[in-house]
């Protein structure tokens, strides 16, 4: 039964939810969404839908799933050929830098780049307030990527108000295939991590975002 137990809004374009409450909302609008054709290629789709952001619609979801060598689900994509795909592209055009915990973990002593809830939703903040999508990877699914497009603090007091709004790639779950869903920040925070398809270094927080140069 359609909207029995799901809200669903205009992610798109927020500015027509004239009942949405946008005081603490900090979103990147007109993100457009994909929705993967392969069960496993929930990465190639992320990444496909991140350079489409930035102007570039020159791949195709199978051509990227051979490049970053996608294995059939459960599998995945090894977040090391999903990093290297972009690195590859960065390297060979010089057009936006690659940043990812890989680069994280080699500046930060903690064990975990985000060691704190706080820590982990300013770094978020920044991102989106300049339009920098940021892909992430976690447990959901046994493992999945999606990308976050925006943050909603709800409550300067309540951290665990705070609500992540998400582009996902397998958007089946919320009654309206959009390809946008919402999920409270703090408990995405404490499910970031997948202990299947990635290395025990990196498997804890998994993200990359990219910026073009100037």
């Amino acid at each position: 039964m359609k909207d029995k137990y799901y809200r669903t809004y205009n992610f798109f374009d927020i500015k027509k939810e004239k009942n949405f409450d946008k005081t603490n909302l900090t979103l990147i609008s007109h993100f457009k969404t994909l929705q993967q054709k392969g069960d496993a290629n929930c990465g190639p789709c992320c990444a496909i839908m991140l350079l489409n952001y930035y102007g570039d619609f020159r791949f195709k979801e199978e051509d990227v799933a051979i490049l970053m060598k996608t294995k059939k689900f459960q599998k995945g994509t090894n977040f090391n050929h999903f990093y290297n795909f972009f690195k590859n592209l960065s390297n060979k055009e010089g057009k936006f830098k690659v940043f990812s915990n890989f680069e994280y973990k080699k500046l930060h002593k903690h064990k975990l780049i985000f060691p704190t809830f706080e820590k982990f939703k300013i770094f978020i903040l920044d991102k989106l307030k300049r339009n920098i999508p940021v892909i992430v990877e976690n447990v959901d699914y046994g493992g999945h990527y999606k990308i976050i497009i925006g943050y909603d603090e709800q409550s300067k007091s309540k951290d665990e108000d705070d609500m992540l709004i998400f582009c996902d790639p397998q958007d089946v779950t919320d009654e309206k295939c959009d390809g946008y869903n919402y999920f409270p920040a703090d408990r995405f925070y404490y499910m970031w991590f997948d202990n299947h398809c990635f290395s025990k270094k990196y498997r804890k927080q998994p993200f990359l975002y990219i910026e073009y140069n100037n």
